[in-house]
């Protein structure tokens, strides 16, 4: 079992988890503001974790899951044994995502599916839980996306509370090893995230989706949030598909 969560029945245990994820949170944002600020340039590798540790005055643990938060966002990638490594994102979403997802078809149908169940058991998880702090926590990061979306904040910010929601579901799951599974797909499926952000119309829908989650969970009803979740997750997959299906028939045109 991780040792970073804990099930003391006293209500600890998950206070603790929020606490680690705030502070992983508040690297994960100094980072990416640094990023965006240029301070750190595409190519260049960020200071080591151990220079991360002292800067931030942080565990270790945050700080890993801070670059892992940041690797899901397409924001670093993270090579073994030599760090983590700005990513040359200046491309933008287009070509070259598209040609992503068209070698990686298969793969992401698969990972939308097994993150769909898992996504499904933490939701009913969640609402059966139904942890005042944790539900809490969720509503949280429910609001903040819906107020970056009405703001039309940039869709890696978008990504980023996006990502924070999916987590603060898992979290609130009160399962550690969910938690973990949930987490790396979501890192996973960093690109396809991307894309669907990308899409018109989508960050709205996403939002839409979202609350009536967050309704479910916050009236305890695992049935109702379960079934959220999974018109949440095939929604996500329809568009992938169709995106799929019109980038194969373009390569058919082609041919």
């Amino acid at each position: 079992m991780s040792s970073k969560h804990s099930t003391a029945g006293d209500g600890r245990g998950s206070l603790t988890s929020i606490v680690r994820t705030s502070r992983s949170a508040q690297v994960r944002t100094q980072i990416q503001e640094a990023i965006s600020r240029g301070e750190f340039q595409p190519g260049e590798r960020l200071p080591s974790e151990r220079e991360l540790v002292q800067t931030f005055g942080v565990s270790r643990v945050s700080v890993r899951e801070a670059i892992r938060s940041l690797e899901a966002l397409g924001l670093v990638k993270v090579e073994q044994g030599r760090g983590a490594f700005v990513s040359d994102r200046r491309s933008g979403v287009g070509e070259p995502l598209a040609r992503w997802l068209a070698l990686h078809r298969d793969e992401v149908f698969d990972l939308h599916l097994v993150r769909g169940a898992l996504d499904e058991l933490a939701a009913h998880c969640a609402a059966a839980r139904h942890d005042p702090a944790a539900v809490a926590q969720l509503v949280l990061a429910h609001e903040a996306l819906r107020e970056r979306v009405e703001e039309g904040a940039p869709i890696e910010e978008l990504i980023r509370h996006d990502l924070d929601f999916h987590i603060a579901i898992a979290e609130a799951s009160g399962n550690p090893l969910l938690y973990d599974l949930l987490f790396d797909l979501h890192t996973l499926l960093a690109e396809a995230r991307r894309f669907s952000f990308a899409t018109g119309g989508r960050p709205r829908q996403s939002v839409s989706e979202h609350g009536e989650i967050v309704e479910a969970v916050r009236r305890g009803d695992p049935a109702a949030a379960r079934a959220a979740m999974r018109r949440h997750v095939e929604s996500i997959r329809e568009i992938t598909a169709a995106f799929v299906a019109t980038e194969s028939e373009g390569q058919s045109t082609k041919k």
